[in-house]
């Protein structure tokens, strides 16, 4: 029992010890954490960040039409697309812009864009988005909606996402910002084949949607 005792006294110190260390380290990687969110806290009350707001001003569709034995689609798509920079004191990077449009589910074109700085509250229209070629439609229930919507005033229902990589500015540094995904989900009326003129009403502007 004697021996016991001694021994477990002088294991003492050595426990002290290391409960010491442990509790220092938690110590200070508490501080830290509390820190960080003290300073995101206060990065965010300064700079306040509002999400980009992306629009589709303009589209001319100057060909969409479908060959009925090959289903082989031939389109002829512009856009005119605008990105708003809501910031009051961040400015935004867009690097690697890329724009690819679908048409039932399907992607059928795909463009590269240049990229886009903007300062705290500058609006730009983006040179325009152009998608031309053709490409093949998979599946009869594809054919079938286009088809229909031939017959229906020849208004095309036709999703160009776009996608980039972020930076932001903040007074003079540039770090790295979430990536975007932009979704633009449009209705288009093809032009009038006889005069190739667009219709009166042919598109209105729509909101995209931004997430990340």
């Amino acid at each position: 029992m004697g021996r016991k005792a001694m021994s477990s006294v002088a294991c003492c110190p050595c426990r002290c010890i290391f409960c010491g260390l442990v509790s220092c380290v938690v110590s200070v990687v508490a501080c830290v954490f509390v820190a960080a969110g003290l300073a995101v806290v206060a990065l965010y009350l300064v700079f306040r960040p509002h999400v980009m707001r992306v629009s589709a001003d303009g589209a001319d569709l100057g060909n969409f039409t479908l060959e009925p034995r090959t289903w082989i689609l031939h389109y002829n798509l512009s856009l005119d697309i605008h990105f708003r920079n809501p910031n009051k004191r961040i400015g935004i990077q867009y690097e690697r812009l890329h724009a690819q449009a679908f048409y039932q589910g399907q992607r059928i074109a795909h463009a590269d864009l240049p990229d886009l700085f903007q300062d705290s509250g500058d609006a730009t229209l983006l040179p325009p988005v152009v998608f031309f070629g053709q490409a093949p439609l998979q599946g009869g229930v594809a054919a079938a909606a286009f088809r229909r919507e031939a017959g229906d005033n020849a208004t095309f229902s036709i999703d160009v996402k776009l996608d980039a990589r972020m930076k932001l500015k903040l007074w003079l540094i540039r770090v790295p910002g979430p990536n975007p995904r932009i979704d633009c989900q449009l209705r288009i009326r093809r032009r009038k084949r006889a005069t190739f003129q667009l219709r009166p009403g042919s598109f209105s502007p729509t909101q995209c949607k931004v997430w990340f």
